[in-house]
């Protein structure tokens, strides 16, 4: 069991046992480890896809999924329980360990059971905007590919981020959802400072949810200007089969006019009917071509 206590307001390290009278003591237990402790078994410490918060008597359960930025369809699933003023988080140690490494490192100053509460969560979404960021920069190219002509895979550029900020909003959706009802929990946050800090946690989850809103309906936009291309290049198409059908049809029809052999039809024996024949349908394709570029039809 790998633990740290809250010692004159600084987070050190303790190979104490949890004590359930209240020490302000956070502690890392293995699955195995969580699943000793027969008060707590009836609970699944990972493996959720999204964000619980479960208030319970005695104590208060929150399952994070965290999702992985470079991977839509993977998460870091982190379970911690309230007791007291005790926090237990179950698996995923390496991850927990690394996020209190940084609190340690520029935190460590006047420490509470709730102002540490405060730090970890803050922690979770700490580089989140410099990623949307990247994010916005990927969907304006995309904007760029969809107004050009290089269209064709245009759906495989777009869907991975389009996927990726729905996992994302519905991350800051549930987060938002923990900060606010972690307000209603008795005795965690005991002075306006730890207070002020959850504030500061919702405030930033709640902009990054704007952002991640604001990119959502840009990628609708997006997808407007890419079928809109889409319909612009199938009129253009249209329209030239249009223009070949309209310059076709009148040959079609000296064709299928002479075509049809009558006895009694002078021109087939005309010594001249042939070249007639040739002059009149290059007239009428010219005269076409010259009609259509006077009307602006390309």
């Amino acid at each position: 069991m790998t633990g740290l206590k809250i010692q004159e307001g600084a987070l050190v390290k303790t190979n104490e046992a949890l004590d359930a009278e209240g020490k302000e003591q956070i502690v890392m237990l293995s699955q195995k480890e969580f699943e000793s402790c027969a008060l707590y078994k009836n609970h699944t410490a990972s493996g959720h896809r999204y964000s619980i918060f479960e208030m319970n008597p005695g104590y208060v359960f929150i399952s994070l999924a965290v999702p992985d930025k470079s991977n839509i369809n993977a998460f870091t699933s982190v379970s911690l329980y309230i007791i007291k003023s005790n926090i237990i988080f179950v698996d995923n140690k390496e991850y927990v360990a690394n996020i209190i490494d940084r609190i340690t490192k520029g935190y460590n100053s006047e420490m509470t059971i709730g102002k540490f509460l405060c730090c970890f969560l803050s922690q979770l979404i700490d580089k989140d905007m410099e990623f949307i960021e990247k994010l916005e920069k990927q969907l304006y190219n995309s904007e760029e590919m969809a107004l050009s002509s290089n269209i064709d895979n245009f759906s495989k550029i777009i869907d991975p981020p389009k996927k990726r900020l729905m996992v994302l909003y519905r991350y800051y959706n549930h987060l938002i959802d923990i900060g606010e009802d972690l307000y209603a929990v008795k005795g965690l946050f005991e002075n306006e400072q730890e207070v002020q800090l959850l504030n500061l946690f919702v405030n930033k989850a709640e902009r990054l949810k704007s952002e991640i809103s604001y990119l959502r309906d840009y990628v609708l936009q997006i997808q407007e200007i890419y079928q809109t291309q889409i319909g612009a290049r199938q009129n253009d198409i249209m329209k030239m089969l249009t223009i070949v059908t309209t310059v076709v049809l009148p040959l079609s029809l000296i064709a299928g006019w002479y075509g049809m052999n009558f006895r009694y039809m002078p021109e087939l024996a005309w010594k001249y009917g042939y070249i007639a024949v040739i002059i009149l349908s290059i007239a009428i394709v010219v005269i076409s071509v010259i009609v259509f570029k006077k009307k602006k039809y390309f």
